[in-house]
Order: C-alpha cells, then sequence, then structure tokens
C-alpha cells in the first residue's frame, strides 16, 4: 500500500509541475507521440501505455511490466481584428503530458496507475487598447477612472489521476476501466466593462481589471472494449462519463467599490468576493477500427464524439455579503456549445525496429459565434500528423508532429460575444519513452 501511495503522489506531483499546460482547444487531442502522430486514430490498437486514455481494455495487452513517460509541447498562435485594431497573442510554450506504470498480474489481468493533462484550453493575448475597440464611439477619457489596456488571459484545464484495471476475457476479447480523479483549475483575467450611472451629466464607471481563479475537484470513469478477432484486424469502443467540478476560489473587481459613494448609504465594498461554480467536463464516446493488410502496415481509423452541449452555461455564485446586498449575487457565463465528432485516420509502417507514421483528423468547433470571444476561443481544426519511432525489446522511443490549423472566423456583434476576425494555429512536438522489464 506504501509503495501504491508514493507511486501515486509521485505522478501527481510530475503532472502538477506541468500545470501551465494550456493550448487552444478544450479537450486536449491525446497522448502518446505513436498515437498521435497517426491522427490520434488509436481507440481500435491501444497495445502501448497511452491505453490509460485511449482505450484502458488495451492495457491488458502489455506483456511485462511498462513504465511510460509522454510529454507534449503546445505552441499556439493567434491573431484578432476589430475594425482597425489587431493584435496578437504572447508567445507561450504550454507543456502536457501522461506518465504511468502498468503491471500484469498473471497471464490475464493488469493494472496500475497514469495520469495525464485531460483538458485545457486559454489563450494570452498581447492587448494594446482591445478596450478603446470595444467601447466605440466613445472615448476612453469619458469614463471614471480612464480606461486603460487590460490583461486578456485565461488557463482552464484539468488533470487526471487514473487507477486502471484491464482483463483479458478470451484471446479475442478485452475489457478495462479506470476510476478518474479529476482536478481542475478555472482562471480568467479580462476587463470587467463598465456601468452607466443615471446622473447629469451620466458617469460611466470603468469596473477595470476583473479576475477569476477558482480550483477543485471531480470525479469519474472511463470504460473499454477491445476485440481482435484474429491479426489483421481489431476495433475497439471506450466511453469516458462525465465528470462535475466543485470549484471554488475568488472574484476581483478592481473598481467596484467606486460604485458605493453612488448607492443609499454609501456602503464599504470589497474588490474581492468568495466564489463557487461548477463546470462539468463532457461524456466522451469513441469507437475505433484498426487494419493490418500486410505484416509491417497498420491502418486506423476513429470516431470520436464529445457531449459539448452538456457545456450550456457556467454560473459564478458570490458568497460576500456585501456584493449580495447590492445585488451581486451570481453571474452567468453562456457557453451553448453543441455536440461534435471528429474524424480521425492514420498509418504505421514498421521497418523492423524503426517505424514511420502519418495521419489527419479533423476537429470542429463547438462553440456558436454568439458566444465566441478571446478568452475561450474555439475553432475547426484541421489537423495534419507525422512521426518516428524506434522500438527493440523494452525500450521504446517515439517522436511525433502535429500541425493544427485553425479555421479562421469572422463572428458578428451579439450580446455575449466579442465580435471580430479570428484566426489560430498550434504546432505540437511530442516525445515518448517506455521502458518494459
Amino acid at each position: 500500500m506504501m509503495r501504491l501511495k508514493t507511486l501515486f503522489l509521485g505522478l501527481l506531483v510530475l503532472l502538477l509541475s506541468t500545470s501551465g499546460l494550456l493550448a487552444n482547444g478544450f479537450n486536449l487531442n491525446g497522448f502518446g507521440a505513436r498515437a498521435a502522430s497517426m491522427g490520434g486514430a488509436f481507440v481500435g490498437l491501444a497495445d502501448d501505455f497511452t491505453a490509460v486514455f485511449w482505450n484502458p481494455a488495451g492495457l491488458a495487452q502489455l506483456k511485462k511490466g511498462t513504465f511510460g513517460l509522454t510529454g507534449d509541447l503546445l505552441i499556439p498562435s493567434g491573431t484578432y481584428t476589430l475594425d482597425t485594431f489587431s493584435m496578437q497573442t504572447n508567445t507561450k510554450y504550454y507543456p502536457a503530458g501522461l506518465v504511468g506504470y502498468f503491471q500484469p498480474i498473471g497471464d490475464r489481468v493488469v493494472v496500475g496507475l497514469g495520469a495525464y493533462t485531460l483538458s485545457g484550453l486559454g489563450a494570452n493575448w498581447n492587448n494594446t487598447g482591445l478596450e478603446a475597440a470595444l467601447v466605440s464611439p466613445y472615448s476612453t477619457t469619458l469614463f471614471t477612472p480612464a480606461i486603460t489596456p487590460y490583461n486578456w488571459n485565461s488557463m482552464i484545464g484539468s488533470i487526471s489521476i487514473t487507477p486502471a484495471v484491464a482483463v483479458k476475457i478470451t484471446d479475442q476479447i478485452f475489457v478495462g476501466a479506470t476510476f478518474n480523479i479529476n482536478y481542475g483549475f478555472f482562471k480568467i483575467n479580462e476587463w470587467a466593462q463598465y456601468t452607466t450611472i443615471p446622473l447629469t451629466p451620466p458617469v460611466l464607471l470603468n469596473f477595470g481589471q476583473a479576475t477569476l481563479d477558482v480550483k477543485g475537484w471531480g470525479y469519474g470513469a472511463t470504460f473499454g472494449l477491445l476485440v481482435k478477432p484474429n491479426d489483421i484486424i481489431s476495433f475497439g469502443v471506450t466511453y469516458r462519463t462525465a465528470s462535475t467540478f466543485k470549484l471554488s476560489g475568488t472574484q476581483y473587481i478592481e473598481n467596484l467599490p467606486l460604485i458605493g459613494p453612488y448607492l443609499e448609504g454609501s456602503p464599504t465594498i470589497p474588490d474581492t468576493s468568495n466564489v463557487t461554480m461548477n463546470v462539468t467536463s463532457p461524456m466522451w464516446i469513441a469507437g475505433g477500427l484498426s487494419l493490418k493488410p500486410i505484416k509491417r502496415l497498420t491502418i486506423d481509423f476513429d470516431l470520436q464524439w464529445t457531449n459539448w452541449k452538456k457545456i450550456d452555461q457556467l454560473t459564478i455564485v458570490f458568497n460576500n455579503a456585501v456584493w449580495n446586498a447590492i445585488g451581486k449575487m451570481e453571474q452567468d457565463m453562456p457557453f451553448n456549445w453543441a455536440d461534435k465528432l471528429q474524424i480521425r485516420g492514420g498509418a504505421e509502417y514498421r521497418f523492423g525496429d524503426f517505424a514511420v507514421r502519418a495521419g489527419y483528423y479533423h476537429d470542429p468547433a463547438p462553440a456558436p459565434d454568439e458566444t465566441m470571444n478571446i478568452l475561450i476561443p474555439s475553432f475547426t481544426f484541421n489537423t495534419i500528423t507525422a512521426g518516428v519511432g524506434y522500438h527493440k525489446g523494452g525500450i521504446g522511443f517515439d517522436l511525433g508532429l502535429e500541425y493544427l490549423m485553425g479555421e479562421s472566423r469572422t463572428i458578428a456583434p451579439a450580446e455575449d460575444n466579442i465580435p471580430g476576425y479570428y484566426q489560430f494555429h498550434i504546432l505540437v512536438p511530442e516525445l515518448s519513452l517506455t521502458f518494459g522489464w
């Protein structure tokens, strides 16, 4: 028990040490340089340690104790334009990854522990005056205090710790499951906008910088089935349950105290409130087919469906008595996302101990125009992938590269969005190491 606890804590520390992780997509598109370079079409193959993510039934194929580590480096680049105003994202490098150890027990059972950065979304903009563009035709000097460029950045994601078990029912049928212990975090910096106070002349009160910072836990499970009728074909199905994160933290609004003198009794209003909110990581269902038409060639196809519609809106509940007394009890963040289906395909060709790989996947944007904004950006990605690998004995070394080409979006004004012209792409180099004994 002590050894398992030590391993658990070690995995958690390793994953938390990379918690600068995020890219500009809500759920990361998979792990393992081998799987990713095959277009992330791995549910029907799932024959290495990354099966803990793709299809836990595949872990039952491991014949010996296996430790694996894979790291991704996400390098996003985006531009935003509104009329004559334009800005770009700051250059950032966001690590993500998966680590795990899995041990056969007898001939039919494999147990182990994995950890990975399941979800990630974020943006870090080099803002040089977005606020002035948003309040046009007003001059920023008409506001109290005057509007200046504020920080616009976000970091939203989750880390999953996943005890796993997989069983070989027969030589052709494998099943597996993980219990998912999820740690989520949600931090957003943005302009808090303004309110109009009906005096003569009216006062445009600028609320200044706002920061929401919450963290918390959620729980779920993943179930997998893998069927291999023969050495030529295999197919698999994976079901990951939804997980609701119960988050708590703080909301800061820089100039909220300035509204006090305009209210009855001139109350003293703090700039920070404790808050709570629930965020759901959606259900994911995937099916995959793997074919080996000749001995050295493997071809994979996946369909992966995400229940994004579950993310209708997020409600932030403020737990400060003074904020509640002035009517600031909660705030809704509308999403109105739609369910989406990813299409993936890839191939691997082996030359002895070496392998070359390539793939493609289409990942449609879940966010509609009416809720699109710069802090929770959502794009349709067409992604090409490639990679190489070397495996000999119990040691494996894989390199991969993904290039996510985001389709540009032109967003018309609506109540809950930030209008403008959006462009985005992401480069993701990947490295995996495997040790078996």
